[in-house]
């Protein structure tokens, strides 16, 4: 089993300046590490984002069996409504709305 790589590596040197903060440093040091970790979280998160492509998406979902076009509208309808990007998107919301006959998608 490999060795799992700590979150935070502290050294002696560290150590010893940690230890003797009091308790508005500590939270500021604290708050540091977090803070660090919310950027490198985040960046990560929108460059994952950035690479999903809908169309690409949405020709995957057609191939599973037992999705009609009906569903398939439903399900571009949901992917667009929960943010989505798509080019025209808004343009084939209304679309995809009229198409469905004005129905919602499902909730899950």
């Amino acid at each position: 089993m490999a060795k799992r790589k700590k979150a935070v590596e502290i050294n002696r040197k560290e150590y010893d300046r940690i230890r003797k903060m009091d308790r508005n440093s500590m939270d500021l040091h604290i708050s540091g590490y977090y803070e660090r970790g919310y950027a490198a979280g985040y960046e990560d998160g929108r460059q994952r984002a950035a690479s999903f492509n809908l169309s690409i998406a949405l020709e995957e979902i057609r191939k599973i069996k037992g999705i009609g076009e009906a569903k398939l509208r439903a399900i571009h309808i949901a992917l667009i409504t929960a943010g989505a990007e798509d080019k025209e998107a808004e343009k084939a919301l209304e679309e995809l709305e009229k198409a469905a006959g004005g129905q919602q998608p499902e909730k899950i």
